[in-house]
């Protein structure tokens, strides 16, 4: 919990430090005349790119509580417009404080659209905003912990869940309960070339659900691409190639 939050905090400056240096190279970079920038026309199609997400299987590596990796493709349009479709694989098997187990494993797909608003001929650098789509339908345990009774011998049931009416501890134990999520996303991101061409950069993404469909015994903890079913921010770091055709 505590690394995740780090992270999340550092990629946000890194995009607010980025900003500011992406502009300057770009006005470096760019040829004038009698004051006059030179623009040539743009293809309307200037290929495809496709990227790899390496903060979700960070995540896990730095003490996350879940593990996701993903792959999108983008297709570059004028150098403005960038039509994308991502894909990947979200997992978690992992014990909260009090002792409730949680794990689920899915893919998920999201299409949405970048748009660069540093669009310039020539120029593999790139500060984008845009919006996807997402969608996940899923498997979900849940699942409490026994607890040895340390008088009698024997196992008792998880002291924390305790029923508000009766009293006393409750059993919990619901495996392959079955959830989809349909969500939209809010992203901006950075993104700089690094050698020949190859990429990389950051994305925040603001989440927000349309719709979702969960069991009766209770809401997932995790949902593959979208994260905590309880939060609305999310981060990918990814390495790009731009293919040659």
């Amino acid at each position: 919990m505590r690394a995740q939050r780090i992270l999340s905090f550092i990629c946000i400056n890194l995009l607010l430090i980025a900003f500011p240096l992406l502009q300057a190279q770009e006005r470096s970079a760019s040829a004038t005349t009698n004051g006059t920038e030179l623009e040539e026309e743009v293809p309307f199609y200037n290929g495809l790119l496709i990227s790899v997400d390496l903060f979700g299987v960070g995540n896990e590596l730095f003490g996350g509580d879940y593990m996701s990796s993903e792959i999108s493709i983008e297709a570059n349009l004028k150098n403005r417009f960038y039509p994308v479709l991502e894909a990947g694989f979200g997992t978690t098997d992992t014990w909260n404080d009090n002792g409730i187990h949680y794990k689920s494993a899915a893919p998920f797909f999201r299409i949405g659209m970048n748009y660069n608003t540093m669009y310039k001929k020539n120029s593999r650098n790139y500060l984008y905003v845009g919006a996807r789509y997402g969608f996940s339908t899923f498997t979900y345990d849940v699942k409490s912990m026994e607890f040895e009774d340390p008088l009698f011998g024997g196992s008792l049931s998880n002291p924390n869940l305790i029923d508000d009416i009766w009293w006393g501890s409750v059993p919990y134990n619901h495996s392959g309960m079955k959830g989809t999520l349909h969500w939209f996303e809010i992203v901006t991101g950075v993104r700089a070339r690094i050698w020949k061409d190859l990429s990389m950069g950051w994305t925040v993404r603001l989440k927000y659900h349309l719709s979702s469909s969960t069991s009766e015994y209770g809401d997932p903890w995790y949902v593959p691409g979208f994260g905590k079913y309880s939060s609305n921010l999310g981060v990918t770091y990814t390495i790009t190639y731009k293919l040659p055709f």
